[in-house]
């Protein structure tokens, strides 16, 4: 991508001046619909694509640079998924110049990308779930591991959980932000009670589940903040690299190559054992049942009406 160095001189004092203005004003009106988060979230893939793309004024948005720069995406390894998250945000970026009376059309709505591919979900198996566990012993993120394991909690509901949200007497654990902005309550087997009262030993003086770290030149303390989400990718990795699941045929931006992985365990484990679909989406926090089907597979068996088809 062609980045700061395509915009050269006054032009970049312009667009850099237009740019602030149309994404300030772009981030007030998406506020209103859309949860901090998500607004953060499109506003940066709006900027990154605005000064990929040089466009320093409305008039040079068009089909031709939404198209040239998801190409450049796609030529860079992104999943087609990822390619429709940009078209999407980019799409209502535009949307907004339009009502603003700064752009006669939307040109998102000529570009056309391929479906993406649906793929069965990558799990470890039995004994690839308990290599990690006494990986994750040696590393000394045993707790962590074993909780993403065996609650199927995202990645961000892992570093915002507070033990507020945990009942150790109920054995249930409350999700209160997630990424449907639904709350839910999950239930806790006997393996994710063990990983909460190990941790509860570390931290439990404290508000935060898992606390960030202060480290100066004589030692270190907790302090009572969430760890950042570097730390979690740090702390992951040598047992991303001893086992090359986590990474074997999978693109470097791709999704389930690190902590994603244990989410997607926790659900295919459920799944074969019989938990029927309904509840796995309440579990996993999913909005519609129908994006919890992809673990549909593992429930089937021998069906004897085959006969009689």
């Amino acid at each position: 991508m062609r980045g700061p160095g395509a915009i050269a001189g006054t032009g970049r004092a312009q667009a850099a001046a237009w740019m602030g203005a149309a994404c300030g004003d772009f981030s007030s009106a998406l506020s209103l619909r859309a949860e901090r988060k998500q607004v953060r979230a499109t506003v940066a893939t709006v900027r990154r694509f605005l000064w990929a793309a040089a466009i320093i004024e409305p008039s040079r948005l068009t089909i031709g640079s939404v198209q040239q720069y998801l190409s450049r995406l796609l030529a860079a390894g992104r999943s087609p998924k990822t390619l429709a998250n940009h078209r999407s945000a980019i799409s209502s970026f535009c949307d907004f110049l339009h009502d603003r009376g700064e752009l006669p059309v939307n040109p998102c709505g000529s570009v056309r990308l391929r479906k993406p591919e649906e793929r069965l979900p990558r799990y470890l198996s039995e004994d690839e779930a308990v290599e990690v566990l006494r990986l994750a012993a040696m590393c000394g993120i045993w707790p962590e591991v074993a909780l993403a394991l065996h609650t199927g909690l995202r990645l961000g509901e892992l570093i915002r959980l507070q033990w507020a949200d945990i009942d150790l007497t109920r054995r249930i654990l409350a999700v209160r932000k997630s990424k449907s902005g639904r709350p839910r309550i999950l239930p806790l087997s006997r393996e994710a009670l063990a990983a909460l009262e190990a941790q509860q030993a570390v931290s439990g003086a404290l508000s935060n589940v898992f606390p960030a770290r202060q480290t100066w030149w004589s030692g270190w303390r907790f302090i009572d903040h969430p760890r950042a989400s570097n730390w979690w990718r740090r702390a992951l990795k040598p047992i991303q690299d001893a086992m090359p699941i986590f990474r074997q045929g999978m693109a470097a931006t791709a999704t389930g190559r690190g902590w994603h992985l244990f989410r997607h365990t926790f659900a295919s484990r459920a799944a074969q054992r019989g938990v029927s679909l309904y509840k796995l989406a309440a579990w996993l926090g999913h909005s519609d049942v129908r994006t919890t089907a992809i673990y549909a597979h593992l429930q089937g068996g021998y069906d004897p009406d085959i006969e009689r088809a």
